[in-house]
């Protein structure tokens, strides 16, 4: 398949407008900082998923590193800064950014996999779909989510930006956390849901053009990408070297719940077997 390449040029006027909105003090939140672990010439690109940050995916990062594969965890534009930022970003930023960190892990080492979760696993099937990646890991691939709002969300944008979650859906996190829990945990994000549905619609385009070794991860216990949705993708994959892996006891981030070493694992052994 032959893409179009993704154009992000912003304009004068659109860049004042954006840097006008930001706060002075902007940064990057620490355990939100991208992660780049040099190993041997087969790199790992691990995406994160959609208000999360590389925080939820060190854990799989490490054992990547351990196991010897060179990993790259970038952070996607918006997340792992704050709520103002968040609402300026745009699909075409998040596609950009994981691109981006594909071609230079591509430019240095000889063989690349993509691990991606939840809107990081759309993300990774695009890249996947129009470059020749080796490997690739789908984990809770967000292609079906259980939210029915989301379908309201292309008029409610004109209305709403964000909507004040209700604190029973609120997580409880360490302290190392709280600025991310603080800044997008406590919201239900409209106008940037809008941007993860227009990635949602290239990804669905995207499946029919994989032709690398796919490894798929779902768990019955994820209420936000249901399960019944992944098994339905996984067999729509049409390349011919693929397997799923179907989690008991672990919620949406599986890369880093409570069955991430046997997550890590079964991730490690299929690149190696497929790299």
């Amino acid at each position: 398949m032959t893409g179009k390449m993704i154009s992000v040029k912003i304009g004068t006027a659109e860049r004042r407008k954006t840097m006008k909105r930001l706060p002075r003090e902007l940064k990057t939140i620490d355990v939100a900082i991208p992660l780049y672990l040099k190993g041997d010439n087969k790199g790992i690109l691990v995406i994160h998923g959609f208000t999360g940050s590389p925080h939820e995916m060190r854990y799989l990062a490490h054992r990547l590193h351990e196991a010897g594969f060179s990993v790259s965890v970038p952070r996607l534009p918006g997340h792992g800064t704050c709520g103002e930022d968040f609402l300026n970003v745009k699909a075409r930023d998040w596609i950009r950014r994981a691109m981006d960190s594909y071609f230079d892990l591509k430019g240095s080492h000889d063989k690349v996999g993509i691990v991606g979760l939840s809107m990081g696993g759309l993300i990774a099937t695009i890249i996947a779909a129009q470059f020749e990646v080796d490997s690739l890991v789908l984990a809770a691939p967000a292609f079906h989510v259980s939210d029915k709002r989301i379908k309201f969300v292309p008029l409610m944008r004109f209305f709403r930006k964000k909507i004040a979650r209700d604190p029973s859906r609120i997580p409880n996190v360490q302290e190392n956390l709280e600025n991310i829990r603080k800044e997008y945990w406590m919201w239900d994000w409209v106008a940037p849901g809008h941007q993860f549905l227009k990635i949602r619609k290239m990804a669905f385009k995207s499946l029919k053009y994989l032709k690398c070794p796919t490894f798929v991860i779902a768990s019955r216990k994820d209420t936000t990408v249901p399960i019944d949705g992944v098994l339905k993708v996984f067999n729509e994959i049409p390349t011919s070297q693929k397997e799923i892996l179907t989690l008991n006891e672990s919620a949406h981030v599986v890369v880093n719940d409570v069955e991430k070493e046997l997550v890590a694992n079964r991730i490690i052994e299929w690149f190696s077997k497929t790299l």
